[in-house]
């Protein structure tokens, strides 16, 4: 009996430890198993939370801003003269012309197929075909241009179809140091592929002053986002995606990026583009108000600190600033806040100056600062330089229209001027020696200059006849032809 009860406790503790073991490798197994559904199920999300992470705030500007940056390809044909060595051994010494392409970048700024550029990219161009980012080839037509902001429009006919348009940001709340994107066509590298290039990098300053190939430019982005050239006239975003500026210029000593990039505000793009949307360039409002500089002597005597501001020279009976105040002799420092610095930093604030509303003016008199303010009423369609003899007006978009290329018209030719016999009323004058004149604006800066020459050529164009005449300067304000 005792036996038997020894047996029967051996097999019962033997049965539970076999129970024991099976159920502990179902547990085991089951354990396994849940863990197995937990990896993955959680391996996928993971993906999602590692995918999320990749797409930042600047991949999504990107994404936004990208579609609306084009190609740009400009050929224009050039002239090339026979080389010494041609000359040399008797060969063909005629001249002869080949074709010259340039790239940049552009931005279509409404889905009519308006293209915001750099009018340098475009300058003398003969085609100019635009390739959006998804591979569509257009050809484009200038709208217009402004040589002094460097800047041009252009036209693409779309057929019908709406192209992505970019969102206009604004550029006066920009904050040094906050990202931004640079998108475009650097050194063409995008040529056959459509998709353009993007840098990013943030603003480095903003109001920069820099002189380029004799243009003022004031005001500028300044940017350590990479651009090279072909960037030019290719889009600068904020985080958001909203253009707030036209890459224009690289500041640096080997050609390539320097971590220096410049770019046109967009404030003042906006400007622009609503000038030559409606009249075809941009033109100044009428001031009739003549500057001079500031220079060591006078601003001893005037209480002013040398190269600040403008000294008012004169005031035409007509000016908008004749009843504010403002008196020959003053000292205008600042336009609408912005400091004045010189004739050139005068004519570039004011250039763009809206009308209709109230522009406030900081001058100096006999050393006290003094605040005025004045409304533009009309914009100068018209100029008579002195010495000429001739009146000359700014012709309008649908006028401007009727000729092959842009100029200024002439409206009356005094009898007692010396080019009475060879100027009349209508005569389209669009180059002085070498120089293009698109604009009265730049016949003014063209004429200043050429005031210390002897002799200069006019060109002009009369019922389809192109022609040319010599002008000869006996000073100033006399000449003959």
């Amino acid at each position: 009996m005792g036996r038997s009860c020894c047996r029967y406790s051996r097999i019962l503790l033997l049965l539970l430890l076999i129970s024991s073991v099976i159920a502990d490798g179902t547990w085991q197994r089951a354990y396994s198993a849940e863990s197995s559904r937990d990896v993955v199920t959680s391996l996928p999300t993971t993906q999602n939370a590692v995918t999320a992470s990749r797409r930042t705030a600047i991949v999504t500007a990107v994404a936004n801003a990208s579609p609306a940056v084009v190609n740009i390809s400009a050929v224009r044909s050039v002239e090339t003269r026979t080389s010494f060595d041609e000359w040399f051994w008797g060969e063909i010494t005629y001249p002869r012309r080949r074709a010259l392409r340039e790239v940049g970048s552009g931005v279509i700024v409404d889905r009519n197929g308006h293209i915001l550029t750099n009018h340098h990219v475009i300058r003398d161009a003969d085609k100019i075909t635009v390739t959006t980012a998804d591979g569509r080839e257009f050809g484009a037509q200038i709208v217009g241009y402004d040589l002094l902001s460097d800047l041009a429009l252009l036209e693409i006919d779309t057929d019908g179809v709406s192209l992505p348009e970019i969102k206009w940001g604004d550029s006066d709340s920009l904050l040094i140091g906050e990202w931004v994107v640079a998108i475009g066509n650097p050194f063409g590298l995008s040529l056959g592929d459509a998709q353009p290039t993007v840098t990013v990098g943030i603003v480095s300053a903003t109001r920069r002053t820099l002189t380029v190939e004799d243009l003022y430019h004031e005001d500028l982005i300044q940017t350590d986002a990479s651009i090279n050239p072909g960037n030019s006239g290719g889009a600068l975003v904020n985080i958001h995606g909203e253009l707030i500026g036209i890459n224009t210029v690289i500041r640096s000593t080997s050609g390539g990026s320097q971590g220096v990039g410049f770019a046109i505000p967009v404030n003042k793009a906006k400007r622009v583009v609503r000038q030559i949307t409606e009249y075809g360039s941009v033109i100044p409002p009428y001031f009739a108000l003549e500057v001079q500089p500031v220079t060591e002597e006078l601003a001893e005597k005037l209480s002013v600190s040398h190269n600040t501001g403008v000294l008012v020279s004169e005031i035409g009976k007509r000016s908008p600033i004749a009843d504010t105040g403002i008196k020959r002799g003053d000292v205008i420092v600042a336009i609408s806040g912005q400091r004045i610095k010189d004739e050139r930093d005068f004519h570039a604030r004011t250039r763009l100056l809206p009308l209709n509303q109230p522009v406030q003016c900081e001058f100096i008199r006999r050393g006290k600062r003094r605040q005025t303010e004045f409304t533009l009423k009309t914009l100068q369609w018209n100029y008579a330089p002195s010495g000429w003899g001739i009146t000359l007006a700014q012709p309008d978009k649908a006028m401007a229209q009727k000729y092959k290329q842009r100029g200024v018209i002439v409206t009356h030719v005094e009898k007692d001027s010396g080019l009475a016999s060879a100027l009349e009323r209508g005569d389209f004058i669009y180059q002085i020696d070498d120089t293009l004149i698109p604009s009265l604006e730049i016949f003014k800066i063209v004429d200043d200059r050429i005031r210390t020459q002897n002799r200069a050529q006019v060109y002009f164009e009369r019922d389809g006849v192109y022609q040319v005449i010599p002008v000869s300067f006996f000073n100033r304000n006399n000449r003959r032809r």
